[in-house]
């Protein structure tokens, strides 16, 4: 337990350094080292705006209607990056930095935005009841995870969510060929990774969730799911992309 509860904490001092250096007009980016920025791949995994919560391939699966309630796990600042307060659904976002639910805090008063609301919190431990969210998303969370505390995530992402609710989330892919570019950017950042095979998590995942469909196509492994109901549920065939 002392271990997640350091590694949760490195995360969200991460994060809300990078909230700060933002407000500073510091883009941490920018003291990248070059030996980092020269490695293969890394203008492939920093240049593409739209791999993260953004992606077409996430609100064509997810299907938000009017009046649905959107979980963003691990919001980080999806919200403003990719407006997706303009999705029907209603949004709700969660994050383990205060900094940066502060600064989306911030961005909803600021632009008049109406949503569910923002969170400051453990995503194994979210203040909602159960069967609250219609849908859901969790992209770029699992790398920071344990495996023993990505189950308690999943677990309480299962508690959270409807009966069938769809979801979306990623896992990095280690057999990507700049795999490893990211890992090391992301050891510069302060964040720690961790490099967990992915038949260890599908095992953890398919206690609680049916996967639909496995894109194995890029840096992270995208994984489109909805909850399993009950234990007997049997798991359909994963098909990549």
């Amino acid at each position: 337990m002392r271990d997640v509860d350091d590694r949760l904490q490195q995360v969200r001092e991460a994060y809300d350094l990078t909230v700060i250096q933002h407000r500073a007009g510091i883009d941490p980016y920018a003291s990248v080292p070059r030996e980092i920025r020269g490695l293969p791949g890394y203008r492939e995994i920093t240049g593409n705006p739209l791999a993260g919560s953004g992606a077409a391939d996430i609100k064509e699966y997810l299907k938000p209607m009017n009046g649905m309630r959107y979980l963003d796990g691990g919001c980080c600042a999806n919200l403003a990056n990719y407006r997706l307060d303009k999705w029907p659904s209603i949004y709700f976002g969660v994050d383990i930095s205060p900094e940066l639910i502060r600064a989306m805090k911030t961005f909803v008063e600021k632009n008049g935005i109406i949503i569910g609301g923002l969170y400051n919190t453990d995503l194994a431990t979210m203040p909602f009841d159960e069967d609250f969210f219609d849908i859901a998303a969790m992209i770029g969370v699992l790398q920071y995870c344990v495996p023993e505390y990505a189950e308690r995530v999943l677990e309480e992402l299962h508690r959270v969510l409807k009966p069938a609710a769809r979801m979306v989330l990623d896992l990095p892919n280690l057999a990507y060929p700049y795999i490893e570019t990211m890992f090391r950017l992301e050891e510069h950042l302060g964040r720690p990774n961790m490099r967990m095979d992915r038949h260890t998590f599908e095992r953890v995942l398919a206690r609680q969730f049916i996967a639909e469909r496995v894109d194995e196509t890029g840096l992270m492994l995208k994984y489109f799911v909805r909850k399993r109901q009950n234990a007997g549920e049997e798991q359909a065939p994963t098909q990549g992309r």
